[in-house]
């Protein structure tokens, strides 16, 4: 499960992102109960915003606003997300609603794990199909097969739907 984002600082001298390319602006992302911080490009972050956006809406671009006020109310820089869809449509949102945005298009991109409960607790898709192999025909069940096919007529087999392999046929005719 994901977890709560509880600050996002933008590196203005941008870096390298997650995949080694340069980038002009990364955003390092502060989570709950967590040390590291994940690095997100601007691709990264918009993709995250997208996904959580709902109803699904294309994003054309987000943006990181600031607004400082004079010294003589306080010198603290104040932050608003500006995001701007493909319709041009746009929204404002204060840090924590912007958050809880990433958040759920975090969740959203995290796959689904099909759980299959077996006799011993609960195991993995993969080890399933280990546990249980496909069916495979037996050398009987062949010969069965082969003896059916030489019984039918060509013509009639193909009228109700089955079709005999062009190498039978040669036999037949032979």
């Amino acid at each position: 499960m994901s977890k709560k984002i509880k600050g996002i600082e933008q590196i203005e001298e941008g870096g390298k992102n997650e995949k080694g390319v340069q980038v002009d602006k990364l955003w390092k992302l502060s989570f709950e109960n967590e040390e590291i911080p994940r690095i997100l490009d601007k691709t990264q972050l918009q993709e995250l915003a997208q996904s959580g956006t709902s109803p699904p809406k294309s994003i054309f671009s987000v943006t990181r606003w600031g607004s400082t006020f004079s010294p003589t109310l306080t010198d603290k820089t104040f932050y608003w997300w500006i995001i701007v869809y493909d319709d041009r449509n746009h929204t404002v949102l204060l840090p924590n609603e912007f958050y809880d945005l990433l958040y759920e298009g975090h969740r959203k991109e995290e796959p689904e794990k099909e759980e299959i409960t077996g006799g011993r607790g609960d195991i993995s898709k993969a080890v399933s199909g280990v546990m249980n192999p496909p069916r495979i025909t037996t050398e009987k069940e062949h010969q069965e097969i082969k003896d059916l096919r030489k019984q039918l007529d060509a013509d009639e087999a193909f009228r109700i739907g089955l079709h005999l392999n062009d190498d039978e046929k040669q036999e037949e005719e032979i």
